[in-house]
């Protein structure tokens, strides 16, 4: 399965669908194929309307403005959430991808080694799969979109009205700023997760096909593979367990500075 036929396969849902209506004339598969694009369709005029409302709404805060809050502790609170749950949503995106790169090579590789007889019910199966997966990644990008439009609306105008007290705002700011840290730092593993499991399942897909031909040789340095890979994740585990007592040892004395502060304040 080559990269470009991969690219190809996920840079439009429209001219995929195109091509598989004029090469079927199987009722079942148009609805199938009509019914994936009306989704993506759906899921695209959400995020065109969730856009023209943000203009709308922040070109009416940014006349009526109450003031310029831009710079405050609580209009960055919300900034730094934003920008933590659109790491997030840029992520889901991601992830659909690998998801839909794994779920393509494999339907390809199926079509691909298919005997005769069967060839047609794989080719109508597997053809079903790439449009699912194809639509899946262009309604992970509308829902992106919308959800990423949305709060950036929320922090413009959060920008032209009144800054709110926070209580210990610097502080509240650094906290916000390290939960926000751990949310993007989440978004990145899950969409490094996600790849590799997308490369767990194309190579999967591939070797079925290729193990019955290997040679002893061959088969003897894939579980040599396997077991340093093992090791591996031993370490790994074990350095993530040593970083975690650690960390929770640190989070134990800020704890009981806090309720030695909430004692003397107390009394």
């Amino acid at each position: 399965m080559t990269k470009t036929t991969i690219i190809t396969l996920l840079s439009s849902s429209v001219i995929l669908t195109t091509g598989l209506h004029a090469e079927s004339n199987d009722s079942g598969m148009f609805s199938f194929i009509k019914s994936a694009v009306s989704n993506v369709d759906d899921a695209r005029q959400d995020a065109v309307k969730a856009l023209n409302d943000m203009v709308d709404n922040v070109d009416y805060a940014r006349e009526n403005r109450e003031t310029n809050s831009e710079n405050e502790p609580s209009t960055k609170i919300v900034e730094t959430h934003a920008i933590a749950e659109i790491a997030k949503n840029t992520a889901d995106v991601e992830i659909a991808k690998a998801a839909a790169i794994a779920t393509i090579t494999e339907a390809v590789d199926n079509m691909h080694n298919a005997a005769k007889d069967t060839y047609k019910h794989v080719e109508e199966v597997s053809l079903a799969a790439i449009i699912q997966a194809v639509s899946s990644v262009e309604i992970a990008k509308a829902k992106a979109t919308k959800a990423i439009v949305e709060l950036t609306e929320k922090v413009e105008i959060t920008k032209t009205r009144e800054a709110k007290d926070v209580e210990h705002a610097n502080e509240t700011l650094r906290i916000a700023k390290n939960i926000a840290a751990v949310q993007i730092a989440k978004s990145v593993a899950d969409v490094e997760v996600a790849r590799s499991n997308s490369i767990i399942e194309i190579t999967r897909s591939s070797m079925k096909h290729i193990i019955p031909t290997l040679s002893t040789e061959d088969k003897e340095k894939l579980k040599e593979m396997k077991a340093r890979a093992t090791a591996n994740i031993a370490k790994y585990l074990a350095k993530i367990e040593v970083l975690k007592a650690e960390m929770l040892s640190k989070v134990a004395n800020e704890v009981a500075k806090v309720e030695i502060a909430k004692m003397s304040t107390s009394k």
